[in-house]
């Protein structure tokens, strides 16, 4: 039998489950858009999520041009803004189930734009360090994780069931023209004025989704009462078990786990392979990088027809299935080089939106939502602790295997084995209660779901 296997006919009443019973079913994921609360919603994501990314270019680009700062304090500065997750992550899940979600949305967006405008500040009056860098990516990277988990337990209070899977497939299109479009336009922005000054701009920004929240109209429920006696930790546990213990969500997080290794591993060792092997300039490198982040764009907006054509438990093999694609990577030794890698990475990319509006949307449809807050926090904990470690594993054995069998192929075969990584992703939905599920359940029976 296999170890998540634990409650089968559990499974069968997830997918059986019908939607909440506010939430009309004959309601069409199309109308979506024509709901001017979630056109003010997305619009405030996408400037906060573009602003975040300009930022996280921004941070280091200071600290190098400015400061001179070494690779030590510019790996600090990216691991202080990446901390938060894995140290805050659970904590704030819990205080979202406590409160309201809206409020907490507009104290981290304004603490978010305070901590951008501490540079500029500090810059103004002539005290501005690497501390104050350093201090100002932990506080923003704190705000984003309140952030976070408010917003993707917010949202289910602004649209039906039915309007989810089309919702989250256009806020990852927001992310994703953010991905690709923050480092040029962070940098023509540090250019044409300063870094401190882009950060200026950016932090002003951060306006436009405070107004948008408070231009929401949808009441929002109020908090649920919390439990008696019911201590911080008790609480934490709770939304870890019930991500644990439901027959959907821990197969897809387990997935996930295994997909950001894979992914980041290939990540970071296709940047040695284009500089090292392949000898591409910074240009080409930015080129390849732009045009693989096309593919994600293009994967996002059609990521809820992909979930309706396919259904759940087929969308989430296939889009597992194509980090396998990185297998292919090392034909560019012997192929035309830069075609090979786009086509590699463009194609692996176009499923990661689709990967990420599903379980999205799985999450939010099965879990109760006096504990959306802390299921979703344990599971973005989860696998924000996977992608520092993915980066690390890629890169030493990228050095492992180039030591042993030269740089070319070295890191060949550690892209190739990233790839079959991957493949650990499909196994484990293969195996699992999800592979037969073709339409997202409601709130389920297992062990923290209704």
């Amino acid at each position: 039998m296999v170890w998540w296997r634990v409650d089968q006919k559990a499974a069968r009443k997830a997918e059986q489950r019908t939607a909440r019973k506010t939430v009309p079913e004959d309601v069409a994921p199309e109308s979506a858009l024509a709901r001017q609360d979630f056109r003010w919603y997305w619009l405030g994501q996408s400037v906060s999520v573009l602003g975040h990314q300009m930022a996280i270019f921004l941070f280091p680009t200071i600290a190098i041009v400015t400061f001179h700062a070494s690779g030590l304090w510019v790996g600090a500065l990216n691991a202080v803004g990446t901390a938060a997750y894995p140290v805050l992550g659970l904590f704030a899940g819990v205080l979202m189930d406590r409160r309201r979600r809206r409020p907490a949305m507009l104290l981290a967006t304004v603490g978010t734009m305070l901590a951008l405008a501490w540079i500029p500040f500090a810059a103004a009056v002539g005290t501005m360090g690497m501390a104050d860098l350093c201090l100002a990516a932990l506080a923003a990277g704190a705000f984003g994780v309140l952030y976070d988990v408010a917003n993707q337990s917010h949202l289910p209070t602004l649209l039906p069931r039915a309007m989810l899977a089309r919702a989250n497939a256009r806020l990852e299109v927001s992310t994703s023209l953010a991905l690709l479009g923050s480092p040029a336009l962070g940098g023509l922005l540090s250019q044409a004025l300063s870094g401190t000054s882009a950060l200026a701009v950016i932090a002003g920004s951060f306006l436009i989704p405070v107004m948008t929240l408070l231009r929401l109209r949808t009441p929002e429920p109020p908090a649920p009462p919390r439990r008696p006696g019911a201590s911080l930790f008790a609480e934490m546990r709770a939304g870890v078990l019930a991500l644990w213990r439901h027959p959907l969500l821990r197969p897809a997080t387990v997935a996930a786990v295994i997909r950001n290794l894979a992914n980041t591993a290939a990540s970071t060792v296709s940047l040695l392979f284009a500089y090292r092997t392949l000898h591409f300039d910074p240009g080409t490198v930015g080129v390849l990088f732009t045009l693989v982040g096309l593919g994600g764009v293009g994967g996002a907006w059609t990521a809820d027809r992909m979930l309706s054509r396919f259904g759940l438990g087929r969308t989430l093999i296939a889009a597992s299935a194509s980090g396998a694609l990185w297998i292919a990577a090392p034909l560019a030794l012997w192929l035309p080089a830069l075609p090979t890698l786009v086509v590699v990475g463009a194609a692996a990319s176009v499923w990661v939106p689709v990967w990420n509006a599903t379980v999205t949307t799985l999450r939010q449809s099965v879990t109760r939502p006096d504990l959306l807050g802390r299921v979703h926090a344990t599971s973005r904990t989860v696998n924000f602790c996977a992608i520092p470690l993915g980066a690390l594993v890629g890169g030493a054995l990228a050095d492992l295997l180039g030591g042993a069998m030269g740089a070319a192929a070295g890191t060949g075969a550690a892209l190739a084995l990233a790839g079959v990584t991957a493949l650990g992703a499909v196994a484990v939905l293969a195996c699992s209660p999800l592979r037969s599920v073709r339409d997202i359940p409601g709130e389920s029976g297992a062990d923290g779901a209704k």
